[in-house]
């Protein structure tokens, strides 16, 4: 049913909690898994600095790639993109490029959330792409506890 299933990452270690239930997934379905970081662009208020961009995109793609390594190790098929943009629009655009069949995405459900349940991204690119999205609520973390 799902050939291509499509995770954003931004990183973080709560994003990164959905990752047992991808793996449960991908082998339930034999779906191949596509891992997607999205670097936000280089502040306007900064003068232009392509080193910054640079470092930043190298970092990503080195979070990306380690990820792969420990799903490959467990014996999935795993291809990473990294894109620099706005997470929601860039989540999207991958998804029609690579034609993936679900989107599973971690939900912080906090500030500038547009629903209760859902951060912000999860809930634009839940409402605007006509294929499944399926939305892990991350656990809370109490306040003072990093």
């Amino acid at each position: 049913m799902y050939k291509t299933i499509l995770v954003p990452l931004d990183g973080s270690d709560l994003a990164a909690s959905i990752l047992e239930h991808v793996v449960t997934l991908a082998r339930g379905y034999g779906a191949r898994l596509l891992l997607l970081t999205v670097g936000q662009p280089q502040p306007v208020a900064l003068p232009p600095s392509g080193d910054l961009q640079l470092t930043l995109t190298f970092q990503a793609e080195d979070y990306v790639d380690r990820v792969r390594a420990s799903l490959a190790a467990q014996g999935l098929e795993v291809i990473t993109t990294v894109r620099i943009g706005e997470p929601d629009s860039e989540i999207l655009e991958v998804a029609q490029r690579h034609q993936v069949d679900l989107i599973i995405i971690n939900s912080r459900g906090g500030e500038g959330a547009l629903s209760p349940f859902f951060g912000s991204v999860a809930a634009k690119v839940a409402g605007a792409f006509p294929i499944p999205v399926l939305v892990f609520h991350a656990p809370r973390v109490p306040e003072g506890v990093e």
